[in-house]
């Protein structure tokens, strides 16, 4: 079966001569069928191409190696007659996700607020100096705190996972290439939590990715994921925690002190 623009060909294996590689612009397949004219051309029915030679090659010997042994006192048949042209099934296309969810909007919307509260001050006081130091020192504020959040989510996700995680096995249910040949594509794991409900998250891997060992909390399974063994949360916990900390406390000490002198200018 060969899908081209919306039709799909059915081609049988009688229907076929040979598959063969043509070199282009680009490595091409090319089928060719049966004819009941011995002196016919080769009447092409479809081209394939690709970038990757390996493929094409790989096509053309599958096809050619499924083709049945044929007598030459054997009577040919007329392969386009046997070729059927059908409505390509509609694909099922992927949910599109929002471009941010609830809790990144709230996120988005804080941040606006505190950069508006933080300008107020000075803009009243008329200090174009501490105006431009809120302004400039503002991206830094955006990633402590974004820094503090995951230091937050690490500390409570390894807690219910130590407490109340229950360890499962996450199989890889599909997987979704991207165009881009040297990306590897996405995988949609899928596991059954302990009431039967089934959920699915995405990683970046091949289609013959492995199934994933995977621990969550039964009371929010799509909260808390990540390995199942527990040395390997410990040390995701210590390195979120040697970062997250000093990095939270430099950045309320900062807001502490901004709104001090802003209040006070």
């Amino acid at each position: 079966m060969l899908d081209r623009a919306g039709i799909r060909l059915v081609i049988p294996l009688e229907a076929i001569e040979s598959a063969h590689v043509t070199l282009d612009r680009r490595p091409t397949a090319a089928i060719s069928l049966n004819s009941t004219a011995t002196s016919a051309e080769r009447t092409t029915v479809c081209t394939i191409s690709s970038r990757n030679t390996e493929e094409v090659g790989a096509f053309v010997n599958a096809v050619n190696a499924a083709l049945p042994q044929r007598d030459g006192a054997e009577r040919r048949v007329d392969g386009a007659a046997l070729v059927k042209a059908q409505e390509r099934p509609l694909t099922p296309k992927r949910e599109r996700l929002p471009i941010m969810s609830p809790a990144e909007a709230r996120a988005c919307a804080g941040f606006a607020c505190l950069f508006t509260l933080g300008l107020l001050p000075p803009a009243l006081a008329g200090d174009g100096h501490l105006a431009r130091l809120w302004t400039g020192g503002f991206p830094a504020v955006v990633m402590g705190c974004v820094i503090a959040h995951g230091t937050w989510r690490a500390t409570v996700t390894w807690w219910l996972l130590h407490r109340y995680g229950v360890t499962t096995d996450a199989r890889n249910a599909s997987h979704y290439p991207r165009s881009d040949v040297n990306h590897p594509g996405t995988v949609v794991y899928a596991f059954t939590d302990t009431s039967g409900t089934s959920h699915t998250f995405e990683r970046t891997g091949p289609a013959s990715a492995p199934d994933k060992r995977i621990a969550y909390d039964p009371a929010r399974p799509d909260f808390a994921r990540g390995p199942a063994q527990p040395w390997a949360r410990t040390l995701i916990l210590l390195l979120r925690l040697l970062l997250g900390v000093p990095v939270t406390l430099a950045m309320a000490a900062f807001l502490v002190w901004y709104f001090t002198t802003a209040m006070h200018a």
